[in-house]
């Protein structure tokens, strides 16, 4: 007789490796490439984008991880959903500049990327379309050299100098 495996076998099904376990990343990312990191095998990491940067909230997997309230962000630019107050825009494609916001929705933006910037790890840039990457050094802590208060990525001579254009 064949081999059979029951119900009760003391096999488990593939997990996501823990999230001390993922290695850092740094790197700019398409709306298109963000939208793999949503919680899902193969890495289980959850990235989003706010305001034009891209956090890695894969420590907040209970929020925005497969299942939780907050699972429609992971993999996508929630700047207009944080802005209005609404998931209503869950499935919007492509790079959305945010231009018609109020000036009101726009702080409220502000304030939001705020609170992930002191939560999470920065990871790099959310590019508009025809826009290049960054050339991000090892050895640099991007985080701190991005303005809050712009779209501005290093620039290639950022990563070589460790300044921005405007420095």
């Amino acid at each position: 007789m064949g081999e059979t495996t029951s119900r009760n076998s003391n096999v488990t099904p593939p997990r996501a490796p823990k999230i001390s376990q993922l290695p850092k990343i740094r790197k700019d990312f398409t709306v298109q490439e963000l939208k793999e990191f949503d919680g899902n095998p193969p890495d289980g990491r959850i990235l989003l984008a706010i305001n034009g940067r891209v956090y890695d909230v894969t420590k907040g997997r209970r929020f925005y991880g497969p299942g939780g309230p907050y699972a429609a962000f992971g993999g996508r630019d929630v700047s207009r959903d944080l802005a209005t107050l609404s998931v209503t825009n869950a499935n919007m494609e492509g790079y959305d500049d945010l231009s018609d916001l109020s000036s009101k929705e726009r702080d409220s933006v502000q304030e939001w990327e705020l609170q992930f910037k002191k939560t999470y790890e920065y990871v790099g840039c959310l590019l508009k379309p025809g826009e290049e990457p960054a050339n991000y050094s090892d050895h640099e802590d991007y985080s701190q050299q991005v303005d809050s208060n712009t779209n501005d990525k290093p620039s290639d001579s950022t990563a070589s100098t460790g300044k921005l254009k405007d420095d």
